[in-house]
């Protein structure tokens, strides 16, 4: 039961910091936009990929 909850906590996670990114780089070009973008867009896959493994763990 525990995985499942850490599971969903790192999809939310993701989908908050892919929002994030996603917002920064709709903002505009400015250099502190790309930034944030990059680095949100950086962390999200991150914690998609920890979401991803933490279900597969789970289903065994």
């Amino acid at each position: 039961m525990q995985r499942y909850a850490l599971t969903g906590l790192f999809a939310v996670l993701s989908a908050a910091l892919a929002a994030v990114g996603a917002y920064a780089f709709a903002g505009g070009a400015s250099a502190r936009r790309l930034i944030v973008g990059i680095a949100a867009a950086a962390v999200a896959a991150w914690l998609a990929t920890l979401s991803a493994s933490a279900f597969r763990r789970g289903r065994r």
